[in-house]
């Protein structure tokens, strides 16, 4: 085959089309999307603009209020996430410290690089888009707590196990078989 020939065909291969589920593309305008309370309780609160209905690849503009936490501090095993300060200050606690973020900021986490967490020490809300690219299952451990959380599938369907980090069993434990 030429290099000419293979060049058209790697360029179709890249041409917009539909395809069996619909078309290339999905638009989602943030302004008309509404904005719901995503975690409230205790010093966690925020609010959330889902963008994508992907399993494969959330994104969601957050509102986090100053004085406020994201999430507990955490660590993903399988998802990969990351977040760009559309506007406000906060601080991203890891396990090396506090770094200050603001608008333009770009943060990513690798999966199984350590926990995370965001904290709105400033005086005005943080806004940020979050992204994150999933398997349909995570693993996810709470360093403060001592929790781990198993997820299977994707929100708002999927599964969550909670439990504690001390409270395992053997693999055999309740196996009739394995008596």
């Amino acid at each position: 085959m030429t290099q000419r020939r293979m060049r058209v065909r790697l360029a179709r291969s890249f041409s917009p089309h539909k395809h069996q589920k619909g078309t290339v593309m999905k638009l989602v305008k943030s302004a008309e999307a509404p904005w719901t309370d995503a975690l409230s309780q205790g010093a966690f609160q925020q609010q959330r603009k889902a963008l994508s209905s992907s399993p494969a690849l959330g994104a969601s503009l957050w509102r986090l209020p100053p004085g406020k936490k994201s999430f507990p501090f955490h660590a993903h095993h399988v998802t990969e996430e990351a977040l760009y300060v559309v506007s406000g200050t906060a601080k991203v606690r890891t396990p090396d410290g506090l770094t200050a973020i603001g608008p333009g900021d770009y943060v990513a986490f690798e999966a199984g690089a350590g926990a995370h967490q965001l904290i709105n020490d400033g005086t005005a809300e943080l806004v940020y888009l979050g992204l994150s690219v999933g398997k349909g299952f995570d693993i996810v451990e709470y360093p403060d707590s001592g929790k781990i959380a198993c997820a299977v599938g994707a929100f708002p369907s999927g599964q969550r196990f909670m439990f504690k980090k001390d409270s395992q069993v053997g693999y055999l434990d309740g196996e009739k078989d394995g008596q």
